[in-house]
């Protein structure tokens, strides 16, 4: 085996790592932003779900409300 032929592997073999780790780390980003959108997009559905599923979360009524003073 020459220098040369070496060279290749060990660069061949490298390169195969790493492109392997960054791989690796575009999965992990790709699927932590892909949790960020989806709890955004889902947030205000379930919320608004829970609103009119919920009997005591219609909000304040006219009675709640702090008098003004005259």
């Amino acid at each position: 085996m020459n220098k040369s032929t070496l060279n290749f592997w060990i660069l061949f073999v490298v390169s195969i790592i790493i492109s392997a780790l960054i791989i690796s780390i575009f999965v992990k980003v790709l699927k932590a932003v892909l949790f960020v959108i989806l709890v955004l997009v889902l947030a205000p559905i379930i919320y608004i779900v829970l609103k009119l599923i919920l009997p005591g979360a219609k909000g304040k009524s006219e009675d709640d409300k702090l008098k003004s003073r005259p």
